[in-house]
């Protein structure tokens, strides 16, 4: 089997290393000159992880020669998916694409699921989600992840690819919507958990917003049309206090510098935050569809119109 993974970020790498010790064949496609070449010599990408791939490992900046590969994972970062499925289109053989990105596609204001059916005219895609660090996939961790699609054939495939990897346990679902949204909305619940750290919460408070957040969640799951039993998986619940809680989170550690009155803005320079970039078009997207969530209102007022950082104190004092 040939896999083609588009992105070489920490978790592309992350998910080749799963796949390289299996009797298949990976290639990582990058649109960067520099991360090729670095790539090509050391098989590394020193900007995101030390971690050596396979020498069976290959790579290519040519989408045509990626796009020849029988499987597709797309992860990318949410805000490069219009440009980066406009360079598939034309070599997609409907092949069935695993999503590992977290996000919305910005321009259209879909998930990416939406988008790729729309775009590439398939319902063979499926995505995966769950508490896992791109380090400690990598480190061969104990993890667990969720593998959700509406198509059957699709889910069984891929559950079928990452079967017999002793340290990974995996469970499926039929909800992509709702797994979907389990990924995008624990990114956006983690800066604001972040920026409770930094103010010096108790863990009795910070047990009462997890709490709050996955009621939230669920009924924007529910709002969307998803299954919000979904929430009880890895992708929901086991996903959030992951991303809740740990400094390894870029959007925790974001949330933090903010609530602390750290050097948000540097850091927000040099790293890529997920929950940050999908903030905007989240709180669009609500608007649009009806959908009002407090922590999403609050979130954005502390972030793009400089309101207090208390309000999210206020937020958990005034919860019912």
């Amino acid at each position: 089997m040939n896999i083609g993974i588009i992105g070489t970020g920490a978790y592309a790498i992350a998910l080749a290393s799963l796949l390289e010790n299996k009797n298949v064949n990976v290639m990582l496609w990058t649109a960067l000159q520099s991360e090729y070449e670095e790539l090509t010599k050391t098989n590394k990408n020193s900007k995101v992880s030390d971690y050596e791939l396979s020498k069976k490992v290959t790579f290519t900046m040519d989408m045509s020669l990626l796009m020849k590969n029988e499987t597709l994972i797309l992860a990318i970062p949410a805000k490069f998916t219009l440009s980066t499925v406009n360079l598939m289109k034309k070599d997609y053989k409907s092949q069935n694409i695993l999503i590992a990105t977290k996000g919305i596609e910005t321009t259209n204001q879909k998930l990416i699921h939406e988008y790729l059916e729309e775009e590439l005219n398939t319902k063979k895609i499926a995505c995966i989600s769950g508490p896992s660090f791109a380090i400690d996939v990598i480190k061969k961790e104990p993890i667990g992840l969720t593998l959700a699609s509406t198509n059957k054939e699709t889910l069984d495939y891929f559950q079928e690819l990452f079967k017999g990897i002793s340290y990974l346990s995996i469970e499926t679902r039929e909800d992509i919507i709702g797994c979907e949204l389990c990924g995008i909305l624990k990114n956006v619940m983690a800066i604001f958990s972040g920026i409770l750290d930094g103010l010096h919460i108790t863990s009795s408070t910070n047990a009462k917003f997890l709490m709050d957040a996955s009621y939230e969640i669920r009924r924007i799951i529910t709002a969307f049309n998803g299954d919000k039993h979904t929430f009880s998986t890895y992708a929901g619940m086991g996903d959030l206090i992951l991303t809740c809680t740990s400094t390894k989170s870029r959007n925790y550690t974001f949330g933090k510098l903010i609530g602390e009155d750290g050097d948000f803005k540097t850091y927000q320079k040099n790293t890529t935050i997920e929950g940050l970039e999908n903030l905007n078009t989240i709180y669009s997207l609500f608007k649009e569809k009806g959908i009002y969530s407090e922590i999403v209102d609050i979130l954005y007022r502390i972030v793009y119109q400089n309101d207090s950082k208390t309000l999210v104190l206020e937020y958990l004092k005034n919860k019912d």
